[in-house]
Protein backbone atom coordinates (compact mmCIF):
# COMPACT_ATOMS: atom_id res chain seq x y z
CA UNK A 1 0.00 0.00 0.00
CA UNK A 2 1.30 3.47 -0.87
CA UNK A 3 2.11 6.01 1.82
CA UNK A 4 1.58 9.75 1.74
CA UNK A 5 4.53 12.00 1.07
CA UNK A 6 3.50 14.36 3.86
CA UNK A 7 6.30 13.12 6.14
CA UNK A 8 9.37 10.89 6.08
CA UNK A 9 7.95 8.11 8.25
CA UNK A 10 7.67 5.75 5.29
CA UNK A 11 9.33 2.32 5.51
CA UNK A 12 10.78 2.37 1.97
CA UNK A 13 12.18 5.88 2.38
CA UNK A 14 13.65 4.98 5.77
CA UNK A 15 15.39 1.97 4.22
CA UNK A 16 16.76 4.16 1.43
CA UNK A 17 18.09 6.77 3.89
CA UNK A 18 19.71 4.01 5.95
CA UNK A 19 21.52 2.71 2.85
CA UNK A 20 22.58 6.26 1.95
CA UNK A 21 24.03 6.82 5.42
CA UNK A 22 25.84 3.47 5.16
CA UNK A 23 27.49 4.61 1.92
CA UNK A 24 25.82 1.83 -0.08
CA UNK A 25 24.16 4.13 -2.63
CA UNK A 26 25.77 6.10 -5.45
CA UNK A 27 22.69 7.32 -7.33
CA UNK A 28 18.99 7.72 -6.56
CA UNK A 29 16.50 7.98 -9.44
CA UNK A 30 12.96 9.32 -8.93
CA UNK A 31 10.25 10.13 -11.44
CA UNK A 32 9.57 13.53 -9.86
CA UNK A 33 11.02 15.32 -6.85
CA UNK A 34 7.72 15.09 -4.96
CA UNK A 35 8.13 11.28 -4.96
CA UNK A 36 10.75 11.84 -2.26
CA UNK A 37 8.61 14.20 -0.21
CA UNK A 38 5.82 16.75 -0.53
CA UNK A 39 7.18 18.76 2.39
CA UNK A 40 9.65 21.56 1.62
CA UNK A 41 11.54 21.11 4.89
CA UNK A 42 11.81 17.34 4.47
CA UNK A 43 12.89 17.67 0.83
CA UNK A 44 15.68 20.05 1.79
CA UNK A 45 16.83 17.74 4.59
CA UNK A 46 16.90 14.73 2.25
CA UNK A 47 18.83 16.66 -0.43
CA UNK A 48 21.36 17.76 2.21
CA UNK A 49 21.88 14.14 3.27
CA UNK A 50 22.37 13.14 -0.38
CA UNK A 51 24.96 15.87 -0.93
CA UNK A 52 26.89 15.02 2.23
CA UNK A 53 26.94 11.33 1.26
CA UNK A 54 27.96 12.09 -2.33
CA UNK A 55 24.77 10.60 -3.75
CA UNK A 56 23.70 11.81 -7.18
CA UNK A 57 19.97 12.52 -7.59
CA UNK A 58 18.44 11.81 -11.00
CA UNK A 59 14.96 13.19 -11.73
CA UNK A 60 13.29 11.61 -14.75
CA UNK A 61 11.12 14.63 -15.48
CA UNK A 62 14.10 17.03 -15.09
CA UNK A 63 17.13 15.10 -16.41
CA UNK A 64 19.26 18.21 -16.98
CA UNK A 65 19.48 19.21 -13.32
CA UNK A 66 22.94 18.76 -11.88
CA UNK A 67 24.74 19.96 -8.77
CA UNK A 68 25.44 23.57 -9.71
CA UNK A 69 24.11 26.43 -7.62
CA UNK A 70 21.40 27.24 -10.17
CA UNK A 71 20.36 23.57 -10.20
CA UNK A 72 20.05 23.53 -6.41
CA UNK A 73 17.99 26.71 -6.63
CA UNK A 74 15.63 25.03 -9.12
CA UNK A 75 15.36 21.99 -6.85
CA UNK A 76 14.29 24.25 -3.98
CA UNK A 77 11.63 25.82 -6.20
CA UNK A 78 10.40 22.36 -7.23
CA UNK A 79 10.20 21.31 -3.57
CA UNK A 80 8.22 24.46 -2.77
CA UNK A 81 5.74 23.74 -5.55
CA UNK A 82 5.40 20.13 -4.35
CA UNK A 83 4.38 21.33 -0.89
CA UNK A 84 2.06 23.96 -2.37
CA UNK A 85 0.39 21.31 -4.53
CA UNK A 86 -0.09 19.02 -1.53
CA UNK A 87 -1.72 21.81 0.50
CA UNK A 88 -3.99 22.75 -2.41
CA UNK A 89 -5.10 19.13 -2.79
CA UNK A 90 -5.76 18.92 0.95
CA UNK A 91 -7.80 22.15 0.84
CA UNK A 92 -9.88 20.94 -2.10
CA UNK A 93 -10.54 17.62 -0.40
CA UNK A 94 -11.68 19.39 2.76
CA UNK A 95 -14.02 21.64 0.74
CA UNK A 96 -15.40 18.57 -1.02
CA UNK A 97 -16.03 16.82 2.32
CA UNK A 98 -17.87 19.86 3.67
CA UNK A 99 -20.07 19.98 0.54
CA UNK A 100 -20.88 16.30 0.93
CA UNK A 101 -21.77 16.83 4.59
CA UNK A 102 -24.12 19.70 3.81
CA UNK A 103 -25.88 17.54 1.21
CA UNK A 104 -26.16 14.56 3.57
CA UNK A 105 -23.76 12.51 1.47
CA UNK A 106 -21.39 9.74 2.47
CA UNK A 107 -17.74 10.77 2.57
CA UNK A 108 -15.72 7.57 2.92
CA UNK A 109 -15.38 4.43 4.98
CA UNK A 110 -16.44 0.81 4.77
CA UNK A 111 -19.82 0.17 3.18
CA UNK A 112 -22.10 -1.10 5.98
CA UNK A 113 -24.05 -4.35 5.75
CA UNK A 114 -27.40 -3.74 4.04
CA UNK A 115 -25.99 -1.26 1.53
CA UNK A 116 -23.80 -1.16 -1.56
CA UNK A 117 -21.78 1.76 -2.89
CA UNK A 118 -23.08 3.24 -6.13
CA UNK A 119 -20.34 2.67 -8.74
CA UNK A 120 -20.48 6.28 -9.93
CA UNK A 121 -21.46 8.42 -6.92
CA UNK A 122 -20.01 6.12 -4.21
CA UNK A 123 -23.15 6.86 -2.17
CA UNK A 124 -25.09 4.21 -0.26
CA UNK A 125 -27.81 2.32 -2.12
CA UNK A 126 -29.92 -0.39 -0.55
CA UNK A 127 -28.93 -4.02 -1.03
CA UNK A 128 -32.42 -5.59 -0.88
CA UNK A 129 -31.32 -9.00 0.38
CA UNK A 130 -29.07 -7.66 3.11
CA UNK A 131 -31.59 -4.92 4.00
CA UNK A 132 -34.22 -7.53 4.88
CA UNK A 133 -31.70 -9.23 7.13
CA UNK A 134 -30.80 -5.96 8.84
CA UNK A 135 -34.45 -5.33 9.64
CA UNK A 136 -34.76 -8.90 10.95
CA UNK A 137 -31.73 -8.42 13.22
CA UNK A 138 -33.23 -5.21 14.64
CA UNK A 139 -36.54 -6.98 15.14
CA UNK A 140 -34.85 -9.80 17.05
CA UNK A 141 -33.11 -7.24 19.26
CA UNK A 142 -36.41 -5.40 19.78
CA UNK A 143 -37.97 -8.73 20.82
CA UNK A 144 -35.37 -8.99 23.59
CA UNK A 145 -32.83 -11.39 22.06
CA UNK A 146 -29.24 -10.66 23.18
CA UNK A 147 -26.52 -10.30 20.52
CA UNK A 148 -25.15 -13.78 21.26
CA UNK A 149 -28.50 -15.42 20.47
CA UNK A 150 -28.99 -13.21 17.41
CA UNK A 151 -25.57 -14.30 16.11
CA UNK A 152 -26.50 -17.96 16.61
CA UNK A 153 -29.85 -17.48 14.85
CA UNK A 154 -28.48 -15.71 11.79
CA UNK A 155 -25.60 -18.18 11.45
CA UNK A 156 -28.06 -21.08 11.56
CA UNK A 157 -29.90 -19.41 8.68
CA UNK A 158 -26.66 -19.37 6.70
CA UNK A 159 -26.30 -15.58 6.82
CA UNK A 160 -22.75 -14.27 6.61
CA UNK A 161 -21.14 -10.88 7.11
CA UNK A 162 -20.66 -8.61 4.12
CA UNK A 163 -18.26 -9.92 1.48
CA UNK A 164 -15.84 -7.45 -0.06
CA UNK A 165 -13.82 -8.22 -3.20
CA UNK A 166 -10.80 -6.06 -4.10
CA UNK A 167 -11.14 -4.72 -7.65
CA UNK A 168 -7.49 -5.03 -8.58
CA UNK A 169 -6.37 -8.21 -6.85
CA UNK A 170 -9.72 -9.98 -6.54
CA UNK A 171 -8.86 -10.76 -2.92
CA UNK A 172 -11.91 -11.48 -0.76
CA UNK A 173 -12.53 -10.12 2.73
CA UNK A 174 -15.45 -10.85 5.04
CA UNK A 175 -18.22 -13.31 4.32
CA UNK A 176 -17.71 -14.94 7.73
CA UNK A 177 -20.12 -16.17 10.41
CA UNK A 178 -21.53 -13.44 12.64
CA UNK A 179 -20.12 -12.85 16.13
CA UNK A 180 -22.02 -11.17 19.00
CA UNK A 181 -19.65 -8.21 18.76
CA UNK A 182 -20.46 -7.74 15.07
CA UNK A 183 -24.19 -7.95 15.77
CA UNK A 184 -23.85 -5.29 18.48
CA UNK A 185 -21.81 -3.07 16.15
CA UNK A 186 -24.58 -3.31 13.55
CA UNK A 187 -27.25 -2.44 16.11
CA UNK A 188 -25.23 0.59 17.27
CA UNK A 189 -24.60 1.96 13.78
CA UNK A 190 -26.76 5.11 13.29
CA UNK A 191 -26.57 4.71 9.51
CA UNK A 192 -29.56 2.38 9.76
CA UNK A 193 -31.80 5.24 10.96
CA UNK A 194 -30.52 7.66 8.33
CA UNK A 195 -27.66 9.29 10.27
CA UNK A 196 -23.90 9.48 9.86
CA UNK A 197 -21.51 9.89 12.75
CA UNK A 198 -19.77 13.26 12.59
CA UNK A 199 -17.16 13.49 15.32
CA UNK A 200 -18.98 13.35 18.64
CA UNK A 201 -22.31 14.19 17.01
CA UNK A 202 -24.47 13.02 14.11
CA UNK A 203 -25.58 14.47 10.80
CA UNK A 204 -28.50 13.62 8.56
CA UNK A 205 -27.68 11.33 5.63
CA UNK A 206 -29.31 11.28 2.23
CA UNK A 207 -29.54 7.47 2.10
CA UNK A 208 -32.60 5.32 2.82
CA UNK A 209 -32.88 4.14 6.46
CA UNK A 210 -33.33 0.41 7.01
CA UNK A 211 -34.85 0.60 10.52
CA UNK A 212 -37.54 2.86 11.91
CA UNK A 213 -36.81 5.07 14.90
CA UNK A 214 -39.32 3.10 16.96
CA UNK A 215 -37.61 -0.20 16.14
CA UNK A 216 -34.19 1.32 16.92
CA UNK A 217 -35.38 2.71 20.25
CA UNK A 218 -37.00 -0.56 21.30
CA UNK A 219 -33.90 -2.57 20.35
CA UNK A 220 -31.65 -0.21 22.28
CA UNK A 221 -33.92 -0.24 25.28
CA UNK A 222 -33.27 -3.97 25.61
CA UNK A 223 -29.55 -3.49 24.93
CA UNK A 224 -29.28 -0.79 27.60
CA UNK A 225 -31.18 -2.90 30.13
CA UNK A 226 -28.58 -5.65 29.77
CA UNK A 227 -25.54 -3.43 30.03
CA UNK A 228 -23.31 -4.08 32.99
CA UNK A 229 -23.65 -1.70 35.91
CA UNK A 230 -19.91 -1.82 36.60
CA UNK A 231 -19.36 1.19 34.38
CA UNK A 232 -20.34 4.38 36.26
CA UNK A 233 -21.05 6.19 32.99
CA UNK A 234 -23.72 3.63 32.17
CA UNK A 235 -24.97 3.39 35.73
CA UNK A 236 -26.01 7.04 35.69
CA UNK A 237 -29.17 7.90 33.78
CA UNK A 238 -28.48 10.61 31.17
CA UNK A 239 -29.79 14.02 32.17
CA UNK A 240 -31.96 15.85 29.65
CA UNK A 241 -32.43 19.47 30.80
CA UNK A 242 -34.45 20.38 27.69
CA UNK A 243 -36.66 17.29 27.57
CA UNK A 244 -40.01 18.12 25.96
CA UNK A 245 -38.97 21.73 25.23
CA UNK A 246 -37.14 21.50 21.87
CA UNK A 247 -39.17 21.83 18.67
CA UNK A 248 -38.03 20.21 15.44
CA UNK A 249 -36.72 22.75 12.90
CA UNK A 250 -38.19 20.65 10.07
CA UNK A 251 -41.77 19.96 11.18
CA UNK A 252 -42.31 21.87 14.45
CA UNK A 253 -43.05 18.77 16.53
CA UNK A 254 -41.53 18.29 19.96
CA UNK A 255 -38.20 16.44 19.84
CA UNK A 256 -37.50 13.62 22.26
CA UNK A 257 -34.19 12.64 23.90
CA UNK A 258 -32.16 9.72 22.65
CA UNK A 259 -28.82 8.19 23.66
CA UNK A 260 -26.46 6.04 21.61
CA UNK A 261 -23.51 4.15 23.06
CA UNK A 262 -20.11 3.58 21.50
CA UNK A 263 -17.93 1.72 23.99
CA UNK A 264 -17.78 3.87 27.11
CA UNK A 265 -18.96 7.00 25.27
CA UNK A 266 -22.59 8.14 25.40
CA UNK A 267 -23.86 10.26 22.52
CA UNK A 268 -26.92 12.26 23.61
CA UNK A 269 -29.13 14.14 21.20
CA UNK A 270 -32.71 15.28 20.67
CA UNK A 271 -34.55 13.82 17.70
CA UNK A 272 -37.97 14.27 16.15
CA UNK A 273 -40.90 12.06 17.17
CA UNK A 274 -41.25 10.54 13.76
CA UNK A 275 -44.97 9.68 13.93
CA UNK A 276 -46.26 12.21 16.45
CA UNK A 277 -49.76 13.47 15.69
CA UNK A 278 -50.35 10.82 13.03
CA UNK A 279 -48.41 12.82 10.45
CA UNK A 280 -45.84 11.35 8.02
CA UNK A 281 -42.41 10.54 9.47
CA UNK A 282 -40.06 13.50 9.79
CA UNK A 283 -36.55 13.21 8.38
CA UNK A 284 -35.20 15.98 10.60
CA UNK A 285 -31.68 15.37 11.90
CA UNK A 286 -30.83 14.99 15.57
CA UNK A 287 -29.55 17.92 17.61
CA UNK A 288 -26.59 17.17 19.93
CA UNK A 289 -27.79 17.65 23.51
CA UNK A 290 -24.60 19.08 25.00
CA UNK A 291 -24.04 21.68 22.28
CA UNK A 292 -27.70 22.71 22.36
CA UNK A 293 -27.67 23.07 26.15
CA UNK A 294 -24.54 25.22 25.96
CA UNK A 295 -26.08 27.47 23.30
CA UNK A 296 -29.15 27.97 25.49
CA UNK A 297 -26.97 28.68 28.54
CA UNK A 298 -24.99 31.30 26.60
CA UNK A 299 -28.18 32.95 25.37
CA UNK A 300 -29.51 33.24 28.92
CA UNK A 301 -26.38 35.23 29.78
CA UNK A 302 -27.11 37.72 26.99
CA UNK A 303 -27.59 41.23 28.47
CA UNK A 304 -30.34 41.91 25.89
CA UNK A 305 -32.43 38.91 26.98
CA UNK A 306 -34.90 41.08 28.93
CA UNK A 307 -35.37 43.45 25.96
CA UNK A 308 -35.90 40.49 23.60
CA UNK A 309 -38.54 38.90 25.88
CA UNK A 310 -42.08 40.16 25.08
CA UNK A 311 -44.61 41.35 27.68
CA UNK A 312 -42.09 41.67 30.50
CA UNK A 313 -42.89 44.09 33.30
CA UNK A 314 -40.29 46.34 34.89
CA UNK A 315 -40.35 44.16 38.00
CA UNK A 316 -39.73 41.04 35.92
CA UNK A 317 -36.94 42.80 34.04
CA UNK A 318 -35.19 43.59 37.33
CA UNK A 319 -35.70 40.00 38.47
CA UNK A 320 -34.24 38.69 35.20
CA UNK A 321 -31.15 40.88 35.55
CA UNK A 322 -30.75 39.72 39.14
CA UNK A 323 -31.13 36.13 38.04
CA UNK A 324 -28.46 36.60 35.35
CA UNK A 325 -25.98 37.73 38.00
CA UNK A 326 -26.48 34.45 39.84
CA UNK A 327 -26.50 32.52 36.55
CA UNK A 328 -23.02 33.79 35.67
CA UNK A 329 -21.73 32.50 39.01
CA UNK A 330 -23.06 28.97 38.50
CA UNK A 331 -20.96 26.16 37.15
CA UNK A 332 -22.26 24.36 34.04
CA UNK A 333 -23.74 21.48 36.07
CA UNK A 334 -25.80 23.86 38.21
CA UNK A 335 -26.97 25.74 35.11
CA UNK A 336 -28.21 22.51 33.52
CA UNK A 337 -30.16 21.70 36.71
CA UNK A 338 -31.94 25.06 36.53
CA UNK A 339 -32.77 25.02 32.81
CA UNK A 340 -35.91 22.83 33.08
CA UNK A 341 -37.47 25.38 35.47
CA UNK A 342 -36.89 28.53 33.44
CA UNK A 343 -37.23 27.36 29.79
CA UNK A 344 -40.64 26.75 28.25
CA UNK A 345 -39.59 26.17 24.63
CA UNK A 346 -36.50 26.15 22.43
CA UNK A 347 -36.93 26.72 18.69
CA UNK A 348 -33.97 26.05 16.39
CA UNK A 349 -33.62 27.07 12.76
CA UNK A 350 -32.74 24.46 10.12
CA UNK A 351 -28.95 24.85 10.28
CA UNK A 352 -28.99 25.01 14.13
CA UNK A 353 -27.28 28.42 14.09
CA UNK A 354 -30.10 30.50 15.65
CA UNK A 355 -32.14 29.82 18.77
CA UNK A 356 -35.41 31.34 19.92
CA UNK A 357 -36.17 30.86 23.61
CA UNK A 358 -39.44 31.15 25.48
CA UNK A 359 -38.51 31.66 29.13
CA UNK A 360 -40.77 31.30 32.17
CA UNK A 361 -40.61 34.79 33.62
CA UNK A 362 -42.64 33.74 36.68
CA UNK A 363 -40.14 30.99 37.47
CA UNK A 364 -37.23 33.39 36.98
CA UNK A 365 -38.88 35.93 39.28
CA UNK A 366 -39.50 33.25 41.91
CA UNK A 367 -35.91 32.00 41.75
CA UNK A 368 -34.49 35.52 41.74
CA UNK A 369 -36.40 36.29 44.93
CA UNK A 370 -34.42 33.57 46.73
CA UNK A 371 -31.08 35.06 45.70
CA UNK A 372 -30.38 37.17 48.77
CA UNK A 373 -26.74 36.28 48.27
CA UNK A 374 -26.34 35.45 44.58
CA UNK A 375 -22.72 34.42 45.06
CA UNK A 376 -23.54 31.96 47.86
CA UNK A 377 -26.56 30.57 45.99
CA UNK A 378 -24.56 30.05 42.84
CA UNK A 379 -21.79 28.31 44.70
CA UNK A 380 -24.22 26.05 46.53
CA UNK A 381 -26.43 25.40 43.47
CA UNK A 382 -29.53 26.59 45.44
CA UNK A 383 -31.67 27.95 42.65
CA UNK A 384 -34.93 26.01 42.92
CA UNK A 385 -37.94 27.96 44.02
CA UNK A 386 -39.42 27.31 47.47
Amino acid sequence: MGRTGTDTERPALQRLMHLVNEGAVDKVAVYRLDRLSRSLRDSLDILDVFREAGVELLIVTAPDLGSAATDRFLLNIMATFAEFEREMISSRLEDARERLKRRGRRIAGTVPYGYDADPETKQLVVNPREARRVEAIFQMAADGMPPSQIAEAVNENGWRTKLFVAKRSGKERGGNPWTPRQVLALLNNPVYIGLFRDGDSFRLGGHQPLASRELWDLAHQHIDDRRTSSNPKRREAPFWPLRGKVTCPQCGRTMSPHAAYNGNVIYRYYRCRSHAGGRPPCKGSGLPAYELGKMVADLISDPDLAEDTPDVSQEQTHALHRFQVGWEMMDSAAQMQVLPEIINEVTVNEDASVLLLQVDTDAITRIASTLNDPGKSARDGQFSGS
